[in-house]
């Protein structure tokens, strides 16, 4: 599978791995956010990782590379999914996230210039704990 969107011609692509799944199978627990602002405080703006919400997905057509059947339960079936996927400039980045999260690999023919204009920002935040008490009766150790 792969895809390369609008370039100039003097805008090299590469060839990069990206995983495709589900939206919040990559996103949803925040581990994937952290997992990116680690890296940029590490590495700064030269880190090879973006993230592809749904819409970047399309432009991409990247949702054929989604080829898992529907979950137990889960009357749509994947073409009618939302998607999110995750690029990475280093084949074993990708393996791993598929190994952490699940989800489908493949490569693409894309300028990183265009990543990093487009797929710079972060996941979405993760949904807030339920775990704080209204009452105010936690006391703090």
């Amino acid at each position: 599978m792969s895809a390369t969107p609008q370039a100039s011609a003097t805008e090299p692509t590469r060839c990069l791995s990206f995983l495709v799944a589900p939206l919040g199978q990559l996103s949803e627990d925040g581990q994937l956010r952290e997992l990116i602002e680690e890296r940029r405080q590490c590495k700064g703006a030269a880190v090879e990782l973006w993230y592809l919400g749904p819409d970047l997905v399309e432009e991409l057509c990247l949702r054929p590379a989604f080829s898992h059947p529907p979950g137990k339960g889960d009357e749509r079936r994947p073409s009618e999914k939302l998607i999110e996927a995750m690029v990475a400039g280093e084949a074993t980045v990708i393996t791993w996230l598929q190994l952490r999260f699940g989800g489908c690999t493949g490569t693409l023919a894309v300028p990183t210039t265009w990543l990093q204009e487009r797929a710079g920002r972060l996941p979405p935040l993760a949904p807030a704990s339920n775990t704080a008490s209204s009452s105010g009766s936690r006391r703090p150790w």
